[in-house]
C-alpha cells in the first residue's frame, strides 16, 4: 500500500475513533442525567441502544487488545465468578438480572479506555463529568434530596456519589487555566456540598467527612485547602439547620431506628458468609436473609438488602469474590499513587492536570468507601466507571511521559 494509502486509512480509523469517543460521552450524559426520562422518551431504550452502539465499536475495531491491563482482567474475572452463580443458587434470576448489569458496564468502560487516549480528550471528559454532577446536584437540591433517577432515587445514593465527584472539582479548580473552567468547578463544589445537606444523609455526611479529611491531607496548598474546607463547612453550617444536624447526631444512636437495623443486618451477613465461606451468590443476601435475621425484626425480612458493600460482598461472593475485589482495589490504588507522584513542572500544564487527578482519585475513593459503608452499592456503576477512567488516566501519563522523556 502506498504511503498515501496508509494516511487515507490512519484517518478513517482517527474519524471512527473520534466518533466512538462521542458516542462514550453521550452515554455518560443518558446514563446519570437520564434526561430522556423527564421528556417522558424511555420507550425508545437510549441506554440500550448506546451499549449495543459501543460493543459495535469494540468489535469491529478490533483495538479491544488496548483495553487489556490487570484491572479489566480482574473486572472480567468478578463477572465471570457471578456468572458462575446463577445455575446453583436459590434465586437463579437475581443473580442472573445481577451478573447482567455488571457485564452490561463493560462495553462502556472498554471504550473509556480506548477512546480517552489523549490529554485533551480527558480534560474534555472529566470536564463533562463534572458539568453533569452539577446537573445531578442542582436537580438534587430542588427535589428535597432525590436526583434524576436510577443511581439517585435513594438520598444516600446521591450522597455518594456527590463524594465521589466532589475532588474532582476540587483539585481541578486549581489544574484548569480557564476562567469557565474554574467557575463550573466552584460551582459544582458549593452546589454538590449543599445537595448532600439537602439529602439528610447521615452515611453522605460520614462519607463527606472522610473525604474532606483525605483532601487536605492531599492538596498541596494546605492553607488554602484548610481555610477553603473552613469556608464550606461554615457555610454548611449556617445553611443546614437545627433539623439536619438533629438528624446527624442520631448516627451515633446504635440502639434503635435504621442504625439499629443496619448493625442487625451486619450481624446476619457474617453468620451467612461463616455459614457460606464461597458465597450464596449475587443478588441473593435478601432472598437468604429471613434465615439468618435476628429477633431485632418482628417479622420475616425477605427482600432485605444488607445496607453495606462491605457486607454484600461479603456473604455473596464470599472468599474468591474478596480476593478478586481487594486485587482489583489494589492495583487501582498503586496506579493512582503514580499518578500522585508526578513530579509537577510549573512549565507543564499536564504534568500537574495529571497529578491532580491523582489526588482526587485518591478523595474520590476515599468518599465512596466511606459513604459505602453504609449503602449497599457493590453493583452500583460509580465505582467500576471510575475504574475505567483510573485505567485510562494512568495510561495517557505513561505514554505522555514516555514521549516527553524520548523528547529530552
Amino acid at each position: 500500500m502506498s504511503q498515501h494509502g496508509k494516511n487515507n486509512v490512519k484517518q478513517r480509523c482517527a474519524s471512527e475513533e473520534s466518533k466512538w469517543f462521542v458516542f462514550t460521552s453521550i452515554y455518560i450524559v443518558l446514563d446519570y442525567a437520564r434526561i430522556y426520562q423527564e421528556l417522558h422518551l424511555g420507550f425508545l431504550r437510549p441506554l440500550l441502544l448506546m451499549t449495543l452502539l459501543l460493543t459495535y465499536y469494540i468489535v469491529n475495531s478490533g483495538e479491544y487488545y488496548k483495553a487489556k491491563s490487570k484491572q479489566t482482567t480482574y473486572m472480567w474475572l468478578f463477572i465471570a465468578l457471578m456468572a458462575c452463580y446463577i445455575p446453583f443458587v436459590r434465586n437463579n434470576y437475581y443473580a442472573y438480572i445481577t451478573t447482567k448489569s455488571q457485564l452490561l458496564y463493560m462495553p462502556f468502560i472498554i471504550s473509556i479506555i480506548i477512546t480517552v487516549n489523549s490529554i485533551g480528550r480527558l480534560k474534555k471528559f472529566i470536564f463533562l463529568l463534572i458539568c453533569i454532577e452539577i446537573y445531578i446536584a442542582i436537580y438534587a437540591f430542588l427535589h428535597g434530596g432525590f436526583g434524576p433517577g436510577n443511581y439517585f432515587l435513594d438520598e444516600n445514593d446521591l450522597s455518594l456519589y456527590l463524594n465521589m465527584w466532589l475532588p474532582f472539582c476540587y483539585f481541578l479548580f486549581f489544574a484548569f487555566k480557564n476562567k469557565i473552567k474554574k467557575l463550573l468547578c466552584l460551582t459544582g463544589l458549593v452546589i454538590g456540598l449543599l445537595s448532600i445537606v439537602v439529602s439528610f444523609s447521615r452515611g453522605g455526611f460520614v462519607g463527606l467527612v472522610g473525604m474532606s479529611f483525605v483532601l487536605w491531607l492531599f492538596s498541596k496548598k494546605k492553607i488554602l485547602s484548610f481555610f477553603l474546607i473552613l469556608f464550606l463547612s461554615g457555610l454548611l453550617f449556617v445553611f443546614a439547620g437545627e433539623e439536619y444536624w438533629a438528624e446527624i447526631n442520631t448516627t451515633t444512636n446504635t440502639e434503635e431506628g435504621t442504625a439499629r437495623g443496619r448493625i442487625e443486618s451486619w450481624k446476619s451477613s457474617w453468620r451467612m458468609f461463616l455459614d457460606n465461606p464461597l458465597g450464596v451468590g449475587p443478588g441473593n443476601f435478601m432472598v437468604m436473609f429471613p434465615e439468618y435475621q435476628s429477633d431485632f425484626f418482628s417479622r420475616g425480612m425477605w427482600g432485605r438488602v444488607a445496607h453495606s458493600l462491605y457486607f454484600t460482598l461479603l456473604p455473596e461472593l464470599g472468599i474468591v469474590g474478596i480476593y478478586i475485589f481487594l486485587s482489583l482495589l489494589y492495583y487501582n490504588v498503586k496506579d493512582i499513587f503514580r499518578l500522585k507522584n508526578i513530579q509537577i513542572d510549573e512549565y507543564d500544564e499536564n504534568k500537574k492536570f495529571l497529578n491532580y487527578m491523582g489526588r482526587a482519585f485518591i478523595a474520590s475513593l476515599t468518599g465512596y468507601f466511606a459513604s459505602a459503608t453504609f449503602i449497599s452499592v457493590l453493583y452500583y456503576a460509580h465505582y467500576w466507571y471510575l475504574l475505567g477512567i483510573i485505567i485510562a488516566t494512568v495510561n495517557i501519563s505513561s505514554k505522555y511521559l514516555d514521549t516527553n522523556l524520548i523528547n529530552t
